[in-house]
């Protein structure tokens, strides 16, 4: 394999982004034999053909849009020690907002009883499950997305803007070091970021596969992160822990 080729390096580089990895241009040039230069050409052709997302010193994977909610639920569950930690973490609070999505679905299901618990969620799922399990909820209600299975626009915002909360879970559809928080969807996008604004906390809860992605839409910087629980390993969120990230492993 002649890596003085560019579209054989670049085949590299896209099979590496295929698999989750983050392209680093000054380990990659060191390893191709090829300058830091040549490594950044090739991942403004990867990304020109929208198959890598440039960030400062390389690239990151770029985020596929996701199946809808109702395909998504036939899927596997959340790893178990994932929704554990996240339980640890706010079983205590009086006043909850949930996301939607399976992973923050998954939590609400296993959410425990508590006196004078309020759960507030855009999300008719969640919704069910809290109540299934004793729980007091308040539904935001207005237009449902098909993506998260949420309820977005106007209403739901000025529903949410009402609400003051002790934590606020919210689900990820890429977290990046440099783009924070991201959304595939652009209503969605606006609703995480009116809970984050109604909560005293604001907690990610998200699986291995969105660290390091970046969704269309911006939604929060890492600094108004409180926390991130995730299973993700430990060398996938070093970048996110030496930004000043809580990171706690499931």
């Amino acid at each position: 394999m002649d890596l003085n080729i560019p579209d054989t390096r670049q085949r590299v580089l896209e099979q590496r982004l295929k698999d989750g990895q983050q392209i680093v241009a000054t380990e990659v040039a060191l390893e191709f034999a090829v300058s830091v230069d040549t490594i950044r050409r090739d991942i403004l052709s990867l990304e020109a053909m929208g198959r890598a997302h440039r960030v400062r010193g390389g690239a990151v994977p770029v985020s596929q849009s996701v199946s809808p909610l109702h395909k998504r639920l036939e899927g596997p569950e959340p790893h178990p020690a994932l929704i554990s930690a996240a339980l640890e973490q706010v079983a205590d609070a009086t006043t909850l907002i949930l996301d939607g999505g399976t992973t923050v679905l998954a939590l609400a299901r296993r959410l425990p009883l508590q006196q004078g618990r309020l759960v507030v969620t855009p999300s008719p799922w969640v919704a069910i499950a809290c109540q299934e399990n004793g729980c007091a909820v308040f539904l935001l209600g207005g237009a449902l997305s098909a993506s998260g299975g949420v309820s977005v626009g106007d209403f739901a915002l000025e529903r949410m803007a009402g609400i003051s909360a002790d934590v606020a879970v919210l689900g990820a559809c890429g977290l990046d070091v440099d783009f924070g928080l991201s959304s595939d969807d652009f209503g969605e996008s606006n609703l995480k970021k009116a809970m984050h604004g109604a909560a005293r906390q604001t907690v990610v809860l998200t699986d291995s596969d969105k660290i390091g992605r970046r969704a269309p839409h911006h939604t929060l910087g890492l600094a108004k992160i409180d926390q991130v629980i995730t299973d993700a390993k430990t060398d996938q969120v070093a970048d996110l822990m030496a930004a000043g990230v809580s990171v706690i492993h499931a």
